[in-house]
């Protein structure tokens, strides 16, 4: 998610997380209403503030549910998956014993089903010692009841910690993964449902790291391309690599006028528009953040800013959907939970922002 110093830690953001690692911060079938929120504003920088219940705080990833007319989000604090209606109506979508912390989120509405990254890196209502860092899997639940279809895990695959961060699905419905422990990218086969680690490359970890562990984050937001490759953020160094899908599994850095200062999630807007997600130091001790669209005309080889908006109300942003071709962007909060886990539950209320570009806003180091 982020590089920061908060206190006496180092904050180091993933893409779909963060997490606290010694000196490190790295990072339902529908039921009653869970918290009530208020949609306010209309047009540009509408704000959607939600109050979900204490599982559902913090929520890391967002997915339009199209089907409900609502969002979804997920949890870093309980792991629970929740809708978010445009009047600020927080409803629980799924909450099962498998879920601890949740990240990255997608609908595959085609397939009738939800997938979400899930982990546990020691800051969730049910964080257990023994598996702090080595939990690494997604969960697959029914789009339209919220029930618990699915774990796939990947954990066995990898010594050492492992979290499984964000995801994307391509057109057969097969299913990628960042591993921002481990410099590689997971697949689960649609046909088979096995696991496997796709591509695994020390391009993929900083240079300054012999070996692969849990004090810097490797990758972070992932997302598939039409054109059949996939396209993922390094956030400790700012980087996007395109990875091919023609079994070859080739990595190329995409070439950018200027490093990202922490890219997060990633959402293609359209074929050759990407939204990134940024979290980045901020003034004094806390982190800022923004949201750069990156725009490609010769098939991610490269790619120019065209754009960086900082909407009022970013608050630990981590996260963005597409809707009805508009960019809404969700606010984690994430610095307040792992600066003080033990009071974390106090932060009650979240957004979701709407983000209005115009051609050439703040666009610096564009070609």
């Amino acid at each position: 998610m982020f590089q920061n110093t908060v206190s006496s830690a180092l904050a180091l953001r993933l893409g779909g997380i963060t997490l606290l690692v010694s000196f490190v911060l790295f990072f339902a079938a529908a039921a009653p209403a869970q918290g009530q929120g208020q949609g306010q504003g209309q047009g540009q920088g509408q704000v959607i503030t939600f109050v979900p219940d204490v599982a559902g705080g913090y929520p890391e990833s967002i997915a339009w549910n199209e089907r409900a007319g609502a969002f979804l989000v997920s949890s870093l604090r309980g792991g629970q998956i929740g809708l978010v209606y445009e009047d600020g109506r927080y409803r629980r979508f799924a909450a099962s014993r498998s879920q601890i912390t949740t990240s990255g989120i997608v609908v595959d509405a085609a397939r009738n089903r939800v997938l979400v990254c899930n982990e546990d890196v020691g800051i969730a209502l049910k964080s257990s010692p023994g598996m702090r860092n080595r939990v690494a899997q997604v969960l697959e639940f029914d789009l339209n009841t919220g029930a618990l279809q699915h774990v796939y895990d990947f954990s066995p695959l990898s010594k050492g910690p492992t979290l499984a961060n964000d995801l994307a699905i391509d057109a057969q419905g097969n299913v990628y993964v960042t591993d921002s422990f481990q410099p590689q990218i997971y697949k689960i086969d649609q046909t088979t449902k096995a696991v496997s680690i796709l591509v695994r490359s020390e391009r993929l970890m900083p240079v300054t790291t012999t070996a692969a562990s849990g004090a810097k984050p490797y990758l972070n937001g992932i997302v598939y391309h039409p054109d059949g490759y996939l396209i993922a953020g390094d956030y400790s160094r700012g980087l996007l690599w395109k990875v091919a899908l023609d079994g070859t599994h080739a990595l190329s850095e995409i070439k950018l006028p200027q490093r990202l200062k922490g890219p997060d999630g990633l959402r293609l807007k359209s074929p050759d528009t990407l939204v990134v997600v940024q979290s980045f130091p901020g003034a004094g001790r806390g982190m800022s953040g923004d949201v750069t669209l990156l725009s490609s005309s010769d098939g991610w080889t490269s790619a120019r800013i065209t754009a960086v908006a900082t909407p009022p109300g970013l608050d630990g942003p981590t996260a963005a959907a597409v809707k009805d071709g508009e960019v809404w962007v969700v606010n984690s909060r994430y610095p307040r939970l792992f600066a003080d886990t033990a009071n974390a539950d106090s932060t009650r209320e979240f957004s979701i922002v709407k983000v209005a570009f115009s051609d050439g806003q703040n666009v610096a180091g564009s070609p």
